[in-house]
């Protein structure tokens, strides 16, 4: 599991609804909005995340393991462009387990790609658990793949 999980978020609103927004903050979540990646660092494998604020311009470098990109709404890939991912059809290619073509970077949702991709939300949502799960078994890799296990771990203890 990871020490820790923040969220870049590319407007300081989200779309999302307020329930789940307040759920994510509930659990501890670093939230960094009004920012975007722009770009990725390590040598064999990733290392740091470079994180630009989109008002300010200030630029910082963050430690990172695994990024997940569940980019939603509008397939703008923005700076994803200049990562080095394949791409097709300006969405970003992924394998069935949701992995780009970079190691240890996985993505989900609107901007991804892959034969018979059907474009609906729920779709989306499942593909993020797949690339989520599959990204913790790259982390830890005596880690269990499983469904619905790690989603129920994210919730607060009762």
């Amino acid at each position: 599991m990871a020490r820790s999980v923040r969220l870049v978020h590319r407007t300081a609103r989200f779309r999302a609804h307020r329930a789940s927004v307040e759920k994510v903050r509930a659990l501890g979540i670093g939230i960094l909005t009004d920012s975007e990646v722009t770009g990725l660092y390590g040598a064999a494998r990733l290392e740091e995340v470079e994180i630009r604020h989109r008002v300010t311009t200030d630029v910082h470098r963050l430690p990172a393991q695994t990024v997940v990109a569940a980019l939603g709404f509008l397939a703008d890939l923005g700076p994803l462009r200049e990562w080095g991912l394949t791409l097709r059809a300006r969405r970003i290619a992924v394998d069935t387990r949701m992995a780009t073509s970079l190691p240890r970077v996985f993505a989900a949702g609107d901007t991804t790609d892959y034969p018979g991709k059907v474009r609906l939300i729920s779709v989306g949502f499942g593909e993020a658990a797949t690339a989520v799960n599959n990204a913790a078994t790259v982390i830890d890799p005596e880690a269990a793949l499983h469904s619905t296990g790690l989603m129920y771990s994210l919730r607060p203890p009762s």
